[in-house]
């Protein structure tokens, strides 16, 4: 019979003690890598107490035991290959909350994406037609069918995942090694904007991959806030939702979502382009923490923003997102760079001025993506120009430079892409 030992005897531990003792039962001893830790005891919240031994200790007392990392997730990866490396069998290696090292990614675990067309799990997704729905003018009937045969294959992936074997997810620069759940739970939520309503934007950027949908009118009777209900009765963990594609702001019964968004307690990625304002969704906005404002601004000149976006409204962009913060919102900035329009020093300089102004509290990157959409493989994601990761190499120094927390947009970013830009953290 195998004997159950706790790795780790520190603060993870006792934050979490109940949950790994409802997990696994109390264990035979704790170990710890810390000399100083080891011969001591460890004493539960119910006073029952266990030895913190060393590995050499359990490999010559317990020849059967199964060691559980107590560690915090942010530990998990360093601890485990440390454990790999001094021989310890990966079998014999086990994680608290059903999970597990494997290559995966958080869209595939926790996202879904409702469109009127179909249903997927992220951007970047060469099997985006394999949940389509089976009408043209959807019903409630046929978003819980797609999702279905969605979820079906979801599980199904995970568990190729976890037996390291391929998938339709091989190449996608997203899917790294890490540690996820072995089972999903949705709770991340997109809906796409073309359902019942207009939906044309008030906005023209000249790069936007979604004009094929925003732009047109819509055949579907369901508004999006229909769907957002729909889908809370499916996905009943859901604790986020992203209002992007088009314009959020002038959706139709907007107002409903967000009565329908505090009703849920939902915290919100809000992606507008602010040429709006709307003080009912600032207050909804604030009302969460774990909410944030995301604007597109790419430029720091009018003539830039004009350029780019064909519409002349940068400084009513600019008071308007003044508006959300001073509301209490977390804003993100974002900066799409683009050779030629906004990839001067003066431009990106400009930007981050307007950024540090502001006091927006996070700046997201990305290339130029609309020649990606439709039907692009993972395999097929192209390196970008030397041009563009030297504007992201430039940008990304100035943004430490002046202390901002920062990250990149991934979809269709290849493989060797994604870790140049995360090297450039390191510099």
């Amino acid at each position: 019979m195998s004997q159950i030992i706790w790795y780790g005897a520190g603060k993870n531990l006792r934050d979490h003690e109940k949950e790994f003792v409802a997990e696994t039962g109390y264990p035979v001893c704790i170990c710890d890598a810390s000399e100083q830790k080891q011969g001591t005891k460890y004493i539960f919240a119910g006073e029952r107490e266990r030895d913190v031994v060393s590995l050499s200790h359990i490999e010559e007392k317990y020849p059967d035991y199964e060691l559980w990392l107590t560690l915090a997730d942010h530990n998990l990866a360093e601890c485990y290959q440390f454990l790999l490396d001094i021989g310890i069998q990966k079998d014999r290696i086990h994680f608290f909350g059903k999970k597990s090292y494997r290559y995966g990614c958080r869209m595939m675990n926790n996202f879904s994406y409702i469109s009127s067309d179909n249903v997927k799990t992220c951007a970047h997704f060469p099997y985006t037609k394999t949940f389509e729905f089976n009408h043209q003018v959807i019903s409630e009937d046929d978003i819980k069918e797609a999702i279905q045969r969605m979820e079906n294959w979801r599980i199904d992936t995970i568990r190729a995942l976890k037996k390291g074997e391929k998938t339709s997810c091989e190449g996608c620069s997203a899917l790294q090694l890490g540690f996820y759940e072995d089972e999903p739970q949705i709770t991340f939520l997109g809906v796409g904007p073309n359902f019942a309503g207009g939906t044309r934007c008030n906005c023209d950027c000249f790069y936007c991959n979604q004009k094929n949908i925003i732009n047109k009118g819509s055949e579907q009777h369901l508004s999006n806030y229909d769907v957002h209900k729909i889908a809370s009765s499916i996905y009943p963990d859901l604790q986020e939702i992203c209002l992007a594609d088009g314009e959020p702001s002038i959706l139709p019964h907007i107002e409903e979502l967000c009565d329908l968004i505090n009703e849920k307690g939902w915290s919100v990625w809000f992606n507008t382009n602010a040429i709006v304002y709307s003080e009912k969704i600032a207050e909804t906005m604030a009302r969460n923490p774990n909410t944030f404002v995301a604007v597109a601004l790419d430029a720091s000149s009018p003539e830039t923003y004009k350029k780019i976006k064909h519409v002349d409204t940068f400084e009513r962009v600019i008071d308007n997102i003044r508006k959300y913060k001073e509301k209490g919102n977390r804003v993100f900035l974002k900066y799409i760079l683009i050779p030629g329009y906004n990839d001067s020093v003066d431009e990106m300089n400009g930007f981050i001025r307007i950024a540090k102004d502001i006091g927006a509290d996070r700046i997201t990157l990305s290339q130029n993506l609309s020649g990606f959409y439709d039907g692009v493989s993972h395999n097929l994601d192209p390196d970008m120009p030397e041009e563009i990761f030297a504007d992201f190499a430039y940008m990304v120094a100035r943004i430490q430079e002046e202390g901002f927390p920062w990250d990149f947009q991934i979809e269709f970013i290849s493989a060797n892409d994604y870790e140049r830009i995360e090297n450039l953290r390191k510099i």
